[in-house]
């Protein structure tokens, strides 16, 4: 077995690191088999009931498809970083390549695989989706042959294309509950430059004339600031919402109704609040919610019922695989093929949305669950006694867009939808689905590993009660029946189960002309970047006046805190508000209440966090609002200048 956290995920070829140990474990038949494997831990990221989850999660149950991408290609073109990447495509090519990346940047590739449907990529176009569907109505032609018909004239282009285009630029960004700038986001100078317009410390110089994008659009002056809005929802002061331009307070873990599964054991587990939310602080069900009725009042005037474009790529597990034959890459837009859609570009898919009915609709479960079922690695399970007994458990909405449709307004109903709408969770649709696992593939002895539960349906309650371990189900690749414990692929391995690969078996040759041109058919050796060659770093293992150089193995500060040392101002004032005059120095505050008069909404609480009431002082206004006239925020200080008018 080899057990791996996160490491090579964060540095170049971690893909080839990754097929090397794959390689490994099933060479030695350890793959699939309990004890052996490649035991693979980032975070608490899987997701046990996820036929349900991603249901509620995308909205497929009212509109499909959804929008989705990988934030690595996105973040790379909208925060400009291709601007400063002065190595082509073909700087990794093997030294016997064909030229396939020839004159190309990596913003180039990521344009093209967006152009033929292999990378989801939004904005998709650059114009707006509602308006195409507009042009094909006045045109009074099919969308997506208006669509092809544009792309070939010149007049619509893709967006990654020209990510610098204003019209192109990410408005609103919303971040719910994670720490974006200055943390997970890689480049956070560029982020905070280019997406906010705010101070940076980029040192990079933009990349000369020759090493430019050849089909992306190079713009002499790149943009700074192109996000209009950035939203947090957040229950700590962190790096992302300081930079926020509205941070809603939400509530821990300990003050809402949730779901909780890992990779790390085979429970589901509730959230249950011990406390209702204090202050302004809100579940995110209900913030959400919120938003979505502000929402709908204002589209009922401005929006109305429009028609929407949506690209679709092609997707795993399903006939869209097949568009590559051999692995040949053929370019539309550079005359090696037509553009189809569905086979050699992406798939235009129309989508009437009413959007004054957002709130009703993200309240209720919608019809497309009766007639569409949902779908989860190529098994679609049939939810007719689900939505019944939801119906019965949540109740129904009455009136508005969702009239009659099973209720997930609260928290706890959402939950209970999630859970009931996943074989993980719900024996009856574990059974369903390995019955049509077994017509699809031929496999045998696939019911047998969720029948003994088959009758068993995990209920919201029964988390409240006690960690519930989950059923065995064909949405993931282990057999957990018996008692057993997860290992990934056993269901592949002991019941011969097709592997999700265009073979349907475990292979080590890649048979594709971008890993043909990269020298990596099969799991080759990359050394690691040489940072001294590259950007003229210091040579590893080299000596100076400030201490020796060494390869540092993780890019998360988080992991050396504990070895740094820093000062800073605001560290020391963290853990107690200051005055309005930032020339004082750190002080106490409290809370005035001559006749005890409700809590002002804003400082919050400093018994909320300490970053989140050292953020409060310093949004303060110099003369506090206070009622009565007499309450207020009081604010003392050993020495500094006299405090300004409301503070003593």
């Amino acid at each position: 077995m080899i057990i791996m956290g996160a490491g090579t995920n964060h540095w170049f070829h971690s893909d080839t690191i990754y097929r090397a140990l794959l390689t490994l474990t099933t060479m030695t038949g350890c793959q699939g088999v309990n004890g052996g494997g490649w035991a693979h831990y980032v975070g608490q990221e899987k997701v046990r009931p996820i036929t349900g989850y991603s249901a509620l999660a995308t909205a497929a149950d009212w509109n499909r498809p959804a929008r989705q991408m990988i934030q690595t290609a996105y973040w790379y073109l909208h925060t400009d970083q291709f601007r400063y990447d002065p190595f082509s495509a073909d700087t990794l090519s093997a030294a016997s390549a064909g030229g396939t990346f020839t004159g190309k940047t990596t913003a180039d590739v990521i344009a093209q695989s967006a152009r033929m449907g292999w990378m989801p990529s939004y904005p998709t176009f650059d114009r707006n989706p509602l308006d195409l569907a507009d042009e094909a109505k006045a045109a009074g032609r099919p969308v997506p042959e208006h669509i092809v018909d544009e792309l070939r004239s010149g007049r619509l282009r893709f967006a990654a294309e020209d990510p610098d285009d204003p019209a192109n630029f990410p408005r609103v960004l919303t971040v719910w509950r994670a720490n974006l700038l200055g943390s997970s986001g890689k480049g956070n100078e560029y982020f905070l430059k280019h997406l906010l317009g705010t101070d940076s410390s980029v040192r990079a110089e933009e990349a000369p004339e020759g090493a430019r994008p050849r089909d992306v659009v190079w713009r002499e002056q790149a943009p700074t600031g192109k996000l209009d809005l950035l939203l947090s929802l957040d229950f700590r002061m962190t790096s992302t919402t300081v930079y926020s331009d509205i941070v809603l307070p939400a509530a821990t873990w300990y003050e809402k109704h949730d779901l909780n599964t890992t990779d790390m054991h085979p429970y589901v587990h509730s959230f249950n609040p011990a406390i209702s939310p204090p202050w302004q602080t809100r579940t995110d069900w209900d913030a959400f919610n919120t938003i979505a009725r502000a929402f709908s009042r204002l589209a009922a005037d401005h929006l109305g019922t429009l028609r929407d474009v949506v690209a679709a790529p092609l997707l795993h597990d399903t006939p869209d695989e097949l568009a590559n034959p051999h692995g040949r890459v053929r370019d539309w837009k550079a005359g090696e093929c037509e553009p189809v859609p569905g086979r050699t570009m992406p798939k235009p898919v129309t989508v009437e949305r009413d959007y004054a009915a957002v709130a009703d609709k993200m309240t209720a479960l919608g019809p497309l669950l009766d007639d569409l079922g949902a779908t989860t690695k190529g098994v679609t399970f049939k939810l007719d006694r689900e939505l019944e007994y939801l119906r019965g458990k949540n109740g129904t909405v009455h009136g508005g867009a969702a009239d009659g449709r099973p209720s997930i307004a609260r928290d706890v109903q959402a939950c209970e939808a999630m859970l009931a709408l996943s074989g993980t969770t719900n024996g009856r649709l574990a059974t369903k689905g390995f019955r049509e696992l077994e017509r699809q593939t031929g496999s045998e002895g696939l019911v047998e590993l969720s029948a003994e539960r088959e009758a068993e349906r995990i209920t919201f309650a029964d988390t409240q009660a006690r960690p519930v371990p989950v059923i065995t189900s064909p949405e993931w690749s282990e057999s957990e029946s018996g008692g057993r414990r997860y290992s990934p692929f056993t269901i592949n391995t002991e019941h011969l189960k097709p592997w999700h690969t265009l073979t349907g078996r475990q292979h080590f040759f890649l048979d594709h002309d971008w890993m043909a041109e990269l020298g990596e058919w099969l799991p080759v050796y990359r050394p690691p970047l040489n940072m001294h060659a590259l950007f003229d770093e210091p040579q590893v293992g080299s000596t100076g006046e400030l201490g020796v150089t060494v390869r540092y193995l993780t890019p998360h500060n988080k992991w050396s805190i504990h070895s740094d040392y820093k000062a800073a101002y605001g560290w020391p004032a963290g853990s107690r508000p200051r005055c309005p005059d930032r020339s004082r120095p750190p002080c106490t505050a409290s809370w005035t209440t001559p006749s005890a008069p409700a809590p002002p909404a804003w400082p919050p609480s400093t018994s909320r966090s300490s970053t989140t009431a050292d953020a409060a002082a310093r949004s303060w206004p110099t003369t506090p609002t206070a009622t009565p006239a007499n309450a207020g925020w009081r604010c003392c200080a050993s020495s500094g200048p006299t405090p300004p008018p409301g503070c003593a």
